[in-house]
């Protein structure tokens, strides 16, 4: 239950979400050199998302040992870290869904169900019907506009249901 309650923190998420980032990173590099002969090859954009998310997870790490420092010096340390949050650990449970429903729905379901699902773990307080349609519509704009940027601006072709 310890190692559970770990993964439900913050930091349990941010350390697993950079192994994973690391693992990744490598494996992208072993597909070839991002750049080979002065043009861009298949790795190269791996390469890049793989980076910029040890930046962001360095970053999130040095701002979460920032806040924890600050909140340690305002609270008595025996109500430091007494609540745990299972919202990171329900990141990592959608994003692996994600991952593994990716080739199979494609990317455009996949995709809109796992921002939709996003929409929600980051919602405040039960969504009215109302927020529901927005969440769902905003959900489906990020899928579209994430299939132009790979389909139009990288040319890369996404898996999709029907073909």
């Amino acid at each position: 239950m310890r190692i559970l309650s770990w993964l439900g923190s913050g930091a349990g998420v941010v350390v697993l979400l950079l192994a994973l980032t690391l693992i990744y990173l490598v494996a992208a590099l072993g597909i070839a050199p991002p750049i080979s002969n002065g043009n861009i090859t298949a790795s190269f954009f791996p390469v890049v998302l793989g980076l910029i998310m040890v930046v962001a997870l360095a970053v999130s790490m040095l701002g979460d040992r920032r806040k924890a420092a600050a909140e340690s010096d305002d609270k008595p340390s025996t109500e430091a870290g007494a609540s745990t949050s299972f919202g990171p650990l329900a990141v990592v449970v959608l994003t692996a869904v994600y991952i593994a429903l990716f080739s199979s729905l494609g990317y455009f379901i996949s995709t809109t169900l796992y921002a939709f699902a996003m929409t929600l773990v980051f919602s405040a307080g039960r969504p009215t019907p109302g927020q529901l349609l927005v969440k769902a519509l905003i959900a489906v704009a990020i899928a579209v506009l994430g299939y132009g940027l790979f389909e139009w601006v990288f040319q890369v072709r996404l898996p999709v249901l029907w073909g």
